[in-house]
Protein backbone atom coordinates (compact mmCIF):
# COMPACT_ATOMS: atom_id res chain seq x y z
CA UNK A 1 0.00 0.00 0.00
CA UNK A 2 2.86 2.34 0.78
CA UNK A 3 4.21 1.81 -2.74
CA UNK A 4 0.87 2.77 -4.29
CA UNK A 5 0.51 6.05 -2.41
CA UNK A 6 3.06 8.02 -4.47
CA UNK A 7 1.51 6.71 -7.69
CA UNK A 8 -2.01 7.60 -6.58
CA UNK A 9 -0.89 11.01 -5.37
CA UNK A 10 0.91 11.66 -8.64
CA UNK A 11 -2.15 10.62 -10.65
CA UNK A 12 -4.41 12.89 -8.62
CA UNK A 13 -2.03 15.81 -9.06
CA UNK A 14 -1.89 15.18 -12.82
CA UNK A 15 -5.71 15.05 -13.09
CA UNK A 16 -5.99 18.24 -11.05
CA UNK A 17 -3.47 19.97 -13.30
CA UNK A 18 -5.27 18.85 -16.44
CA UNK A 19 -8.66 19.94 -15.10
CA UNK A 20 -7.26 23.36 -14.22
CA UNK A 21 -5.98 23.93 -17.75
CA UNK A 22 -8.24 25.98 -20.02
CA UNK A 23 -10.21 24.10 -22.62
CA UNK A 24 -8.48 23.85 -26.00
CA UNK A 25 -9.80 26.27 -28.57
CA UNK A 26 -11.92 24.72 -31.31
CA UNK A 27 -11.51 25.55 -34.97
CA UNK A 28 -13.96 25.85 -37.87
CA UNK A 29 -13.68 22.20 -38.93
CA UNK A 30 -14.40 21.00 -35.39
CA UNK A 31 -17.58 23.10 -35.28
CA UNK A 32 -18.59 21.94 -38.76
CA UNK A 33 -18.06 18.29 -37.82
CA UNK A 34 -20.32 18.73 -34.82
CA UNK A 35 -22.93 20.40 -36.99
CA UNK A 36 -22.94 17.50 -39.47
CA UNK A 37 -24.01 15.17 -36.67
CA UNK A 38 -26.22 17.52 -34.67
CA UNK A 39 -27.87 19.94 -37.11
CA UNK A 40 -31.53 18.94 -37.47
CA UNK A 41 -32.07 20.64 -40.83
CA UNK A 42 -29.14 18.86 -42.46
CA UNK A 43 -30.10 15.53 -40.91
CA UNK A 44 -33.62 16.07 -42.25
CA UNK A 45 -32.17 16.52 -45.78
CA UNK A 46 -30.14 13.32 -45.38
CA UNK A 47 -33.24 11.45 -44.25
CA UNK A 48 -35.16 12.85 -47.24
CA UNK A 49 -32.46 11.49 -49.57
CA UNK A 50 -32.58 8.08 -47.88
CA UNK A 51 -36.35 8.15 -48.28
CA UNK A 52 -36.01 9.01 -51.98
CA UNK A 53 -33.62 6.09 -52.48
CA UNK A 54 -36.52 3.74 -51.78
CA UNK A 55 -38.47 5.09 -54.78
CA UNK A 56 -36.51 2.96 -57.25
CA UNK A 57 -36.95 -0.44 -55.55
CA UNK A 58 -40.62 0.41 -55.06
CA UNK A 59 -41.03 1.21 -58.76
CA UNK A 60 -39.04 -1.87 -59.79
CA UNK A 61 -41.13 -4.09 -57.51
CA UNK A 62 -44.23 -3.34 -59.58
CA UNK A 63 -42.54 -4.90 -62.63
CA UNK A 64 -41.73 -8.12 -60.79
CA UNK A 65 -44.14 -11.03 -60.15
CA UNK A 66 -46.70 -10.39 -57.44
CA UNK A 67 -47.44 -13.54 -55.43
CA UNK A 68 -50.07 -13.69 -52.71
CA UNK A 69 -51.65 -16.31 -50.48
CA UNK A 70 -55.01 -16.06 -48.77
CA UNK A 71 -56.86 -18.48 -46.58
CA UNK A 72 -59.93 -18.80 -44.44
CA UNK A 73 -61.44 -21.06 -41.83
CA UNK A 74 -65.03 -20.69 -40.68
CA UNK A 75 -67.86 -22.29 -38.80
CA UNK A 76 -71.15 -21.82 -40.67
CA UNK A 77 -74.82 -22.49 -40.01
CA UNK A 78 -77.25 -22.74 -42.96
CA UNK A 79 -81.04 -23.10 -42.94
CA UNK A 80 -83.22 -24.04 -45.89
CA UNK A 81 -87.05 -24.01 -45.73
CA UNK A 82 -89.95 -23.86 -48.21
CA UNK A 83 -91.56 -25.93 -50.99
CA UNK A 84 -89.24 -27.10 -53.70
CA UNK A 85 -89.59 -29.05 -56.98
CA UNK A 86 -93.14 -27.80 -57.66
CA UNK A 87 -94.32 -28.87 -61.13
CA UNK A 88 -91.66 -31.51 -61.51
CA UNK A 89 -92.18 -35.22 -61.65
CA UNK A 90 -90.46 -35.43 -58.34
CA UNK A 91 -92.99 -35.70 -55.44
CA UNK A 92 -95.90 -36.05 -57.84
CA UNK A 93 -95.60 -32.54 -59.22
CA UNK A 94 -96.85 -30.97 -55.99
CA UNK A 95 -93.36 -30.38 -54.73
CA UNK A 96 -91.85 -31.20 -51.41
CA UNK A 97 -91.61 -29.21 -48.19
CA UNK A 98 -88.06 -28.80 -46.98
CA UNK A 99 -87.00 -27.49 -43.58
CA UNK A 100 -83.37 -28.26 -42.92
CA UNK A 101 -80.61 -26.71 -40.82
CA UNK A 102 -76.95 -27.66 -41.17
CA UNK A 103 -73.93 -26.51 -39.14
CA UNK A 104 -70.47 -27.30 -40.45
CA UNK A 105 -66.80 -26.22 -40.61
CA UNK A 106 -65.02 -25.11 -43.76
CA UNK A 107 -61.46 -24.22 -44.74
CA UNK A 108 -59.91 -22.91 -47.91
CA UNK A 109 -56.86 -21.20 -49.38
CA UNK A 110 -55.80 -19.56 -52.62
CA UNK A 111 -52.39 -18.90 -54.17
CA UNK A 112 -52.22 -16.31 -56.92
CA UNK A 113 -49.51 -14.88 -59.18
CA UNK A 114 -49.73 -11.76 -61.32
CA UNK A 115 -47.05 -10.61 -63.75
CA UNK A 116 -47.23 -7.28 -65.54
CA UNK A 117 -46.77 -7.73 -69.26
CA UNK A 118 -47.60 -4.20 -70.36
CA UNK A 119 -48.37 -1.15 -68.22
CA UNK A 120 -46.91 2.06 -69.58
CA UNK A 121 -47.48 3.94 -66.33
CA UNK A 122 -45.41 1.44 -64.34
CA UNK A 123 -42.56 1.55 -66.87
CA UNK A 124 -42.53 5.36 -66.65
CA UNK A 125 -42.52 5.13 -62.88
CA UNK A 126 -39.05 3.57 -62.94
CA UNK A 127 -37.60 6.56 -64.79
CA UNK A 128 -39.46 8.95 -62.49
CA UNK A 129 -37.93 7.21 -59.46
CA UNK A 130 -34.41 7.68 -60.82
CA UNK A 131 -35.06 11.40 -61.37
CA UNK A 132 -36.42 11.73 -57.83
CA UNK A 133 -33.28 10.12 -56.41
CA UNK A 134 -31.01 12.42 -58.43
CA UNK A 135 -32.97 15.48 -57.36
CA UNK A 136 -32.92 14.45 -53.70
CA UNK A 137 -29.16 13.96 -53.93
CA UNK A 138 -28.65 17.48 -55.29
CA UNK A 139 -30.84 18.93 -52.55
CA UNK A 140 -28.80 17.06 -49.94
CA UNK A 141 -25.57 18.51 -51.34
CA UNK A 142 -27.20 21.94 -51.31
CA UNK A 143 -28.23 21.45 -47.67
CA UNK A 144 -24.62 20.61 -46.89
CA UNK A 145 -23.46 23.79 -48.64
CA UNK A 146 -25.97 25.84 -46.69
CA UNK A 147 -24.74 24.21 -43.48
CA UNK A 148 -21.14 25.09 -44.35
CA UNK A 149 -22.12 28.72 -44.87
CA UNK A 150 -24.26 28.82 -41.74
CA UNK A 151 -21.44 27.34 -39.65
CA UNK A 152 -18.93 29.83 -41.08
CA UNK A 153 -21.32 32.73 -40.46
CA UNK A 154 -21.93 31.60 -36.89
CA UNK A 155 -18.22 30.92 -36.28
CA UNK A 156 -16.98 34.28 -37.54
CA UNK A 157 -20.01 35.95 -35.97
CA UNK A 158 -18.80 34.54 -32.64
CA UNK A 159 -15.26 35.76 -33.34
CA UNK A 160 -16.63 39.20 -34.20
CA UNK A 161 -18.61 39.20 -30.95
CA UNK A 162 -15.44 38.27 -29.04
CA UNK A 163 -13.56 41.08 -30.78
CA UNK A 164 -16.39 43.49 -30.00
CA UNK A 165 -16.20 42.55 -26.34
CA UNK A 166 -12.42 42.95 -26.27
CA UNK A 167 -12.58 46.37 -27.92
CA UNK A 168 -15.48 47.44 -25.70
CA UNK A 169 -13.48 46.59 -22.57
CA UNK A 170 -10.35 48.30 -23.89
CA UNK A 171 -12.37 51.37 -24.90
CA UNK A 172 -14.04 51.58 -21.49
CA UNK A 173 -10.69 51.24 -19.71
CA UNK A 174 -9.15 53.93 -21.93
CA UNK A 175 -12.05 56.32 -21.34
CA UNK A 176 -11.97 55.55 -17.61
CA UNK A 177 -8.28 56.49 -17.57
CA UNK A 178 -9.10 59.76 -19.34
CA UNK A 179 -11.86 60.44 -16.80
CA UNK A 180 -9.45 59.83 -13.92
CA UNK A 181 -6.93 62.18 -15.51
CA UNK A 182 -9.65 64.77 -16.12
CA UNK A 183 -10.82 64.53 -12.51
CA UNK A 184 -7.26 65.15 -11.32
CA UNK A 185 -6.97 68.19 -13.57
CA UNK A 186 -10.39 69.43 -12.50
CA UNK A 187 -9.27 69.31 -8.87
CA UNK A 188 -6.50 71.79 -9.71
CA UNK A 189 -8.72 73.91 -11.92
CA UNK A 190 -6.96 73.02 -15.16
CA UNK A 191 -10.15 71.78 -16.91
CA UNK A 192 -13.71 72.97 -16.85
CA UNK A 193 -16.68 71.19 -15.36
CA UNK A 194 -18.09 70.70 -18.85
CA UNK A 195 -15.05 68.64 -19.86
CA UNK A 196 -15.44 66.52 -16.74
CA UNK A 197 -19.08 65.85 -17.53
CA UNK A 198 -18.18 65.04 -21.15
CA UNK A 199 -15.68 62.40 -20.00
CA UNK A 200 -18.25 60.93 -17.59
CA UNK A 201 -20.86 60.78 -20.34
CA UNK A 202 -18.46 58.99 -22.65
CA UNK A 203 -17.68 56.47 -19.91
CA UNK A 204 -21.39 55.83 -19.42
CA UNK A 205 -21.79 55.23 -23.14
CA UNK A 206 -18.81 52.87 -23.11
CA UNK A 207 -20.34 50.97 -20.19
CA UNK A 208 -23.57 50.56 -22.13
CA UNK A 209 -21.59 49.38 -25.13
CA UNK A 210 -19.80 46.82 -22.96
CA UNK A 211 -23.13 45.41 -21.77
CA UNK A 212 -24.29 45.09 -25.38
CA UNK A 213 -21.02 43.39 -26.33
CA UNK A 214 -21.34 40.86 -23.51
CA UNK A 215 -24.85 40.07 -24.66
CA UNK A 216 -23.59 39.75 -28.23
CA UNK A 217 -21.13 37.06 -27.15
CA UNK A 218 -23.94 35.11 -25.45
CA UNK A 219 -26.14 35.42 -28.54
CA UNK A 220 -23.34 34.28 -30.87
CA UNK A 221 -22.70 31.19 -28.72
CA UNK A 222 -26.43 30.42 -28.73
CA UNK A 223 -26.37 30.51 -32.54
CA UNK A 224 -23.54 27.98 -32.60
CA UNK A 225 -25.48 25.75 -30.20
CA UNK A 226 -28.56 26.03 -32.39
CA UNK A 227 -26.62 24.89 -35.47
CA UNK A 228 -25.18 21.87 -33.66
CA UNK A 229 -28.28 20.63 -31.89
CA UNK A 230 -27.58 22.22 -28.52
CA UNK A 231 -23.87 21.39 -28.12
CA UNK A 232 -21.82 23.76 -25.95
CA UNK A 233 -18.72 25.60 -27.14
CA UNK A 234 -15.72 27.04 -25.39
CA UNK A 235 -13.07 29.32 -26.88
CA UNK A 236 -12.69 29.47 -30.66
CA UNK A 237 -9.50 29.85 -32.65
CA UNK A 238 -9.20 33.42 -33.98
CA UNK A 239 -8.27 34.51 -37.47
CA UNK A 240 -4.54 35.10 -37.91
CA UNK A 241 -3.72 38.83 -37.73
CA UNK A 242 -1.58 38.45 -40.85
CA UNK A 243 -4.53 37.37 -42.98
CA UNK A 244 -5.30 39.58 -45.96
CA UNK A 245 -8.07 38.69 -48.44
CA UNK A 246 -7.33 37.90 -52.05
CA UNK A 247 -9.60 38.34 -55.09
CA UNK A 248 -11.71 35.37 -56.24
CA UNK A 249 -10.28 33.22 -59.00
CA UNK A 250 -11.18 33.91 -61.75
CA UNK A 251 -11.62 37.59 -60.96
CA UNK A 252 -14.31 38.08 -63.62
CA UNK A 253 -17.97 38.34 -62.77
CA UNK A 254 -19.11 36.88 -66.12
CA UNK A 255 -17.26 33.61 -65.38
CA UNK A 256 -19.05 33.26 -62.03
CA UNK A 257 -22.41 34.08 -63.64
CA UNK A 258 -21.88 31.28 -66.18
CA UNK A 259 -21.05 28.87 -63.38
CA UNK A 260 -24.14 29.83 -61.43
CA UNK A 261 -26.38 29.37 -64.47
CA UNK A 262 -25.09 25.84 -65.08
CA UNK A 263 -23.76 24.51 -61.77
CA UNK A 264 -25.88 26.04 -59.00
CA UNK A 265 -27.26 23.08 -57.07
CA UNK A 266 -30.75 24.50 -56.61
CA UNK A 267 -30.96 25.34 -60.32
CA UNK A 268 -29.85 21.82 -61.26
CA UNK A 269 -32.33 20.32 -58.80
CA UNK A 270 -35.14 22.42 -60.24
CA UNK A 271 -34.19 21.38 -63.79
CA UNK A 272 -34.73 17.80 -62.67
CA UNK A 273 -37.99 18.98 -61.12
CA UNK A 274 -39.08 20.20 -64.56
CA UNK A 275 -38.13 16.86 -66.09
CA UNK A 276 -40.14 15.12 -63.38
CA UNK A 277 -43.16 17.28 -64.16
CA UNK A 278 -42.92 16.35 -67.86
CA UNK A 279 -42.64 12.65 -66.95
CA UNK A 280 -45.78 13.02 -64.85
CA UNK A 281 -47.60 14.31 -67.94
CA UNK A 282 -46.55 11.16 -69.80
CA UNK A 283 -47.71 9.09 -66.83
CA UNK A 284 -51.08 10.84 -66.85
CA UNK A 285 -51.49 10.05 -70.58
CA UNK A 286 -50.48 6.44 -69.88
CA UNK A 287 -53.75 5.90 -68.01
CA UNK A 288 -55.43 5.84 -71.43
CA UNK A 289 -53.36 2.84 -72.51
CA UNK A 290 -54.50 -0.77 -72.00
CA UNK A 291 -52.95 -2.90 -69.26
CA UNK A 292 -52.05 -6.53 -69.83
CA UNK A 293 -51.19 -8.94 -67.03
CA UNK A 294 -50.47 -12.67 -66.88
CA UNK A 295 -52.42 -14.52 -64.17
CA UNK A 296 -52.05 -17.88 -62.47
CA UNK A 297 -53.94 -19.14 -59.43
CA UNK A 298 -54.75 -22.26 -57.48
CA UNK A 299 -57.54 -22.54 -54.90
CA UNK A 300 -58.75 -25.28 -52.60
CA UNK A 301 -61.99 -25.41 -50.60
CA UNK A 302 -63.19 -28.01 -48.09
CA UNK A 303 -66.55 -28.06 -46.27
CA UNK A 304 -67.82 -30.71 -43.85
CA UNK A 305 -71.38 -30.03 -44.97
CA UNK A 306 -73.59 -27.25 -46.15
CA UNK A 307 -77.01 -27.06 -47.70
CA UNK A 308 -75.72 -24.79 -50.45
CA UNK A 309 -73.42 -27.60 -51.51
CA UNK A 310 -76.42 -29.90 -51.85
CA UNK A 311 -78.91 -31.21 -49.35
CA UNK A 312 -77.24 -33.92 -47.40
CA UNK A 313 -73.77 -33.08 -48.73
CA UNK A 314 -70.70 -33.59 -46.57
CA UNK A 315 -66.90 -33.62 -46.88
CA UNK A 316 -66.97 -31.52 -50.04
CA UNK A 317 -63.66 -30.65 -51.68
CA UNK A 318 -63.10 -28.27 -54.56
CA UNK A 319 -59.92 -27.54 -56.51
CA UNK A 320 -59.52 -24.70 -59.00
CA UNK A 321 -56.46 -24.07 -61.19
CA UNK A 322 -56.32 -21.17 -63.62
CA UNK A 323 -53.75 -19.67 -66.00
CA UNK A 324 -54.58 -16.79 -68.28
CA UNK A 325 -54.28 -13.17 -69.29
CA UNK A 326 -56.04 -10.09 -67.97
CA UNK A 327 -56.63 -7.12 -70.26
CA UNK A 328 -58.06 -3.81 -69.08
CA UNK A 329 -58.92 -1.02 -71.49
CA UNK A 330 -60.24 2.26 -70.07
CA UNK A 331 -63.30 3.42 -72.01
CA UNK A 332 -64.84 6.07 -69.80
CA UNK A 333 -63.55 7.23 -66.41
CA UNK A 334 -65.85 10.16 -65.79
CA UNK A 335 -63.24 12.66 -67.01
CA UNK A 336 -60.69 11.69 -64.33
CA UNK A 337 -57.92 10.94 -66.85
CA UNK A 338 -58.39 14.22 -68.75
CA UNK A 339 -58.39 16.12 -65.47
CA UNK A 340 -55.17 14.37 -64.42
CA UNK A 341 -53.52 15.32 -67.72
CA UNK A 342 -54.50 18.98 -67.31
CA UNK A 343 -53.19 18.98 -63.73
CA UNK A 344 -49.88 17.44 -64.84
CA UNK A 345 -49.51 20.01 -67.63
CA UNK A 346 -50.06 22.81 -65.10
CA UNK A 347 -47.35 21.16 -63.01
CA UNK A 348 -44.93 21.52 -65.93
CA UNK A 349 -45.75 25.22 -66.26
CA UNK A 350 -45.23 25.72 -62.55
CA UNK A 351 -41.91 23.79 -62.61
CA UNK A 352 -40.64 25.91 -65.52
CA UNK A 353 -41.44 29.12 -63.65
CA UNK A 354 -39.75 27.73 -60.53
CA UNK A 355 -36.68 26.88 -62.60
CA UNK A 356 -36.56 30.40 -64.00
CA UNK A 357 -36.95 31.80 -60.48
CA UNK A 358 -34.15 29.62 -59.08
CA UNK A 359 -31.86 30.61 -61.93
CA UNK A 360 -32.57 34.30 -61.39
CA UNK A 361 -31.99 33.91 -57.67
CA UNK A 362 -28.67 32.13 -58.27
CA UNK A 363 -27.49 34.86 -60.66
CA UNK A 364 -28.47 37.55 -58.17
CA UNK A 365 -26.64 35.78 -55.33
CA UNK A 366 -23.46 35.29 -57.34
CA UNK A 367 -23.46 38.91 -58.51
CA UNK A 368 -24.01 40.26 -54.99
CA UNK A 369 -21.35 37.95 -53.53
CA UNK A 370 -18.81 38.84 -56.22
CA UNK A 371 -19.40 42.59 -55.87
CA UNK A 372 -19.32 42.38 -52.07
CA UNK A 373 -16.14 40.33 -52.25
CA UNK A 374 -14.41 42.81 -54.54
CA UNK A 375 -15.58 45.81 -52.52
CA UNK A 376 -14.72 44.01 -49.28
CA UNK A 377 -11.11 43.51 -50.31
CA UNK A 378 -10.73 47.20 -51.02
CA UNK A 379 -12.53 48.02 -47.76
CA UNK A 380 -10.19 45.81 -45.73
CA UNK A 381 -7.20 47.66 -47.18
CA UNK A 382 -8.75 51.03 -46.43
CA UNK A 383 -9.72 50.04 -42.89
CA UNK A 384 -6.25 48.63 -42.22
CA UNK A 385 -4.86 52.03 -43.09
CA UNK A 386 -7.61 53.69 -41.02
CA UNK A 387 -6.61 51.64 -37.96
CA UNK A 388 -3.00 52.80 -38.30
CA UNK A 389 -4.11 56.40 -38.85
CA UNK A 390 -6.49 56.47 -35.88
CA UNK A 391 -3.85 54.94 -33.61
CA UNK A 392 -1.37 57.62 -34.66
CA UNK A 393 -4.06 60.28 -34.20
CA UNK A 394 -4.84 58.99 -30.71
CA UNK A 395 -1.18 59.06 -29.70
CA UNK A 396 -0.73 62.61 -31.01
CA UNK A 397 -3.92 63.82 -29.33
CA UNK A 398 -2.95 62.15 -26.06
CA UNK A 399 0.39 63.95 -26.10
CA UNK A 400 -1.40 67.23 -26.79
CA UNK A 401 -3.86 66.54 -23.99
CA UNK A 402 -1.03 65.85 -21.54
CA UNK A 403 0.63 69.18 -22.35
CA UNK A 404 -2.68 71.04 -22.43
CA UNK A 405 -2.96 71.83 -26.14
CA UNK A 406 -5.85 69.37 -26.72
CA UNK A 407 -9.08 69.00 -24.79
CA UNK A 408 -10.39 65.78 -23.32
CA UNK A 409 -13.25 65.95 -25.79
CA UNK A 410 -10.78 65.73 -28.67
CA UNK A 411 -8.99 62.84 -26.97
CA UNK A 412 -12.24 60.98 -26.37
CA UNK A 413 -13.25 61.48 -29.99
CA UNK A 414 -9.98 60.00 -31.24
CA UNK A 415 -10.39 57.08 -28.83
CA UNK A 416 -13.88 56.31 -30.14
CA UNK A 417 -12.66 56.68 -33.73
CA UNK A 418 -9.77 54.30 -33.14
CA UNK A 419 -11.88 51.55 -31.61
CA UNK A 420 -14.56 51.94 -34.26
CA UNK A 421 -11.90 51.47 -36.92
CA UNK A 422 -10.61 48.40 -35.05
CA UNK A 423 -14.11 46.88 -34.96
CA UNK A 424 -14.82 47.66 -38.60
CA UNK A 425 -11.49 46.22 -39.70
CA UNK A 426 -12.07 42.96 -37.82
CA UNK A 427 -15.60 42.60 -39.17
CA UNK A 428 -14.54 43.42 -42.73
CA UNK A 429 -11.95 40.62 -42.70
CA UNK A 430 -14.59 38.11 -41.63
CA UNK A 431 -17.02 39.43 -44.25
CA UNK A 432 -14.55 38.86 -47.08
CA UNK A 433 -14.22 35.19 -46.09
CA UNK A 434 -17.99 34.75 -45.88
CA UNK A 435 -18.55 36.47 -49.22
CA UNK A 436 -16.07 34.08 -50.83
CA UNK A 437 -18.00 31.11 -49.46
CA UNK A 438 -21.33 32.58 -50.60
CA UNK A 439 -19.87 33.19 -54.07
CA UNK A 440 -18.69 29.60 -54.42
CA UNK A 441 -21.98 28.23 -53.08
CA UNK A 442 -24.01 30.32 -55.52
CA UNK A 443 -21.79 29.04 -58.34
CA UNK A 444 -22.20 25.43 -57.21
CA UNK A 445 -18.48 24.95 -56.53
CA UNK A 446 -18.32 25.03 -52.72
CA UNK A 447 -16.74 21.95 -51.15
CA UNK A 448 -15.00 20.70 -48.04
CA UNK A 449 -11.58 21.85 -49.23
CA UNK A 450 -12.78 25.46 -49.06
CA UNK A 451 -13.47 25.07 -45.34
CA UNK A 452 -10.09 23.39 -44.87
CA UNK A 453 -8.39 26.34 -46.58
CA UNK A 454 -10.17 28.79 -44.29
CA UNK A 455 -9.37 26.63 -41.27
CA UNK A 456 -5.66 26.96 -42.04
CA UNK A 457 -6.02 30.74 -41.62
CA UNK A 458 -6.90 30.30 -37.95
CA UNK A 459 -4.34 30.19 -35.16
Amino acid sequence: MSLLRPLISGTLLLCAALSSQPAAAEDLIAVYTRALDGNPEYQSAVAAYQQALEAKPQALAKLLPQIGVSGEAATASQTLSGRFFVGSAFAGGDGSDVNRTDSFNSVGYQVGLTQVLFDKGIYLGLGIAELEISRAGLLTYDAQDQLRISVAEAYFGALAADEELRFARAEKDAIAAVLTQTQAKAATGLVSDAELKTAQAQLDLASAGLIAAENGVAVSRAQLELLTGGQKFGPLKPLAPTYLPVPPEPNRIDAWIDRAANQNLQVKAQKLGTELAKKNVDKAYALRWPKLNALASYSYQFAEGGISNGIGAENNRAHDERVGLSLKIPIFTGGAIDSGIRAAQSGVTRAEYDESSKKGEALRKVQVAFLNSSAGIARVGALKQAVESTRASEEATRVGYDVGTRTNGELLLTLRSRYKAERDYATARYDTILNTLRLRAAAGSLNHSDLLAINRLLE
